[in-house]
C-alpha cells in the first residue's frame, strides 16, 4: 500500500505541471513558455495533453490499487480473527488414501478427515 501511495503523489505532481504546461501553451504569451519545467519544454501542446491525461488515467489507478489492496487487508484481518480460535490440534487429521470409486469402477483417490475424541471435562452441580 506505500508503494501506491508513492505512485499517487508522484503522479498528482506530474500532472499539476503537466496541466499548468498546457495552460501556459494554451494562452498567447509566449513568456509564460519559460515557466513550463523543462521536461516538458520541448513537446508540443497536444503532445502534453496527451501526457496530462495518461497521467490522470494512472492517478485514478493508483487509488483504486490502493483501495482494493486496503480491501484485502481488511479481509485478511477479519478472517485471522475468526481463526484464532480455531483448533490445529493433531487430534484433527485428513489423509489422501487410493480408492475404488463405485460409480465408474475405477481408481481414484479419497480425501479421509479424522476427529479423535477428546476427553470431555465432567460438569459438576453447582453447590
Amino acid at each position: 500500500m506505500y508503494e501506491c501511495t508513492i505512485f499517487f503523489f508522484y503522479n498528482l505532481k506530474t500532472y499539476k505541471q503537466a496541466r499548468q504546461a498546457v495552460i501556459y501553451r494554451s494562452d498567447k504569451d509566449t513568456s509564460n513558455d519559460t515557466l513550463i519545467v523543462p521536461e516538458l519544454a520541448g513537446f508540443s501542446t497536444e503532445s502534453i495533453r496527451q501526457y496530462r491525461n495518461y497521467v490522470r488515467q494512472n492517478i485514478d489507478y493508483s487509488v483504486l490499487f490502493f483501495l482494493v489492496f486496503w480491501a484485502l487487508n481488511v479481509v485478511d484481518a477479519t478472517v485471522d480473527a475468526h481463526l484464532k480460535a480455531f483448533d490445529v490440534s493433531p487430534d484433527i487429521a485428513m489423509k489422501i488414501r487410493p480408492a475404488l470409486h463405485s460409480v465408474n469402477n475405477g481408481p481414484g483417490l479419497s480425501l479421509v478427515f479424522s476427529l479423535k475424541e477428546t476427553r470431555s471435562k465432567i460438569l459438576l452441580p453447582v453447590p
